[in-house]
């Protein structure tokens, strides 16, 4: 059966976040991602909220990334917080969509990728073993003084399909982010199947997830014009999925330029619906099933609705757990 999360920023008070959390528990969501985004207060802190007031919730961040902090330092975090919340915690790790902002950006990122993901899966198996690669390097002393409680699934976020072959040989999924277009997802799962395939591991197991950005209100055009604006901001990060939707560069770099100048109206208007239609879901509840069913058909095992999930989030939390999570038999009354 597919699974269905929920998946915020850091853009919401710190005082949201648990009575958010304990809703999406209650409407029977499998997890809850938070982006670790670098623009956005840090997820961290805001896992550490969620871990203490929650009980059955899986969670975690979606996704960290190496450019940002070593590996070992999420590693780190990722075993307090299962502790914390025994055993329930889940990781994406990827290159980082923001890195841009701060001027990084590795020569070799998916080398950089994959040894972070080999560097976390050796601390989190209290594995001792050095490890010597082109960015990371641990001692046999490098190792967690304290108890692991187990080994936290590391998941990879990808847009593209090179990195989506690359975690198909070691990883237990995919995330892919913003986006709702069936036939980006088909293509980057088939990439993770190679993969997996090439490395001789079985594709039973593999999970593929979706996070579209996501905007839901029982009036489609207050939906609409919500999703415009988080869209301003986004879309210059959306590389390679906005050359793949075919949405022109002069067209992003109008609606960011007005959104950052504050003509936030401006923005909106100059965000194509070409571009609601490749990475969001936005609309009604029966839009956004309808949506749904094309990405489940595409080979989504697990949608991540992702932010700003509504205009308003309690409301369009509501809307997913009562009348878009039954009809695919999934949450609980």
């Amino acid at each position: 059966m597919t699974k269905f999360s929920i998946m915020t920023t850091g853009a919401l008070p710190m005082s949201a976040y648990v009575p958010l959390a304990q809703q999406v528990e209650a409407y029977g969501f499998s997890e809850m991602h938070i982006a670790d985004d670098l623009v956005f207060r840090p997820a961290w802190p805001i896992l550490t909220l969620i871990a203490a007031n929650t009980t059955t919730l899986r969670f975690g961040p979606f996704i960290v990334t190496p450019a940002v902090a070593n590996p070992v330092y999420h590693a780190a975090n990722l075993a307090a917080l299962d502790e914390l919340s025994g055993g329930r915690m889940v990781c994406g790790l990827g290159r980082g969509g923001f890195n841009t902002l701060i001027a990084s950006k590795p020569h070799r990122p998916l080398t950089m990728l994959r040894e972070a993901w080999h560097l976390m899966d050796r601390m989190l198996t209290g594995d001792r073993t050095p490890f010597a690669g082109e960015f990371f390097e641990a001692t046999a002393e490098l190792y967690f003084q304290f108890e692991v409680p187990r080994r936290v699934p590391l998941f990879i976020g990808t847009w593209g399909p090179q990195t989506a072959r690359l975690a198909g040989k070691f990883a237990p999924g995919i995330k892919i982010d913003c986006t709702a277009g069936p036939q980006h997802i088909a293509r980057l799962r088939s990439e993770f199947l190679a993969g997996r395939a090439a490395a001789g591991r079985s594709g039973d197991d593999a999970e593929i997830i979706a996070g579209p950005l996501t905007s839901i209100h029982e009036d489609r055009a207050v939906a609409d014009d919500h999703i415009r604006g988080f869209l301003a901001l986004l879309q210059p990060f959306l590389a390679p999925m906005t050359r793949a939707a075919g949405i022109a560069e002069e067209e992003i770099n109008a609606s960011y330029d007005a959104f950052n100048r504050g003509d936030v109206r401006e923005a909106k208007a100059l965000v194509t619906d070409k571009a609601i239609e490749a990475f969001t879901l936005t609309g009604t509840p029966g839009d956004v099933i309808e949506r749904v069913e094309g990405m489940v058909a595409a080979g989504a095992d697990h949608v991540a609705f992702g932010p700003p999930i509504g205009p308003d989030p309690m409301g369009a939390l509501a809307l997913l757990g009562t009348k878009v999570l039954p009809h695919f038999g999934a949450g609980r009354p």
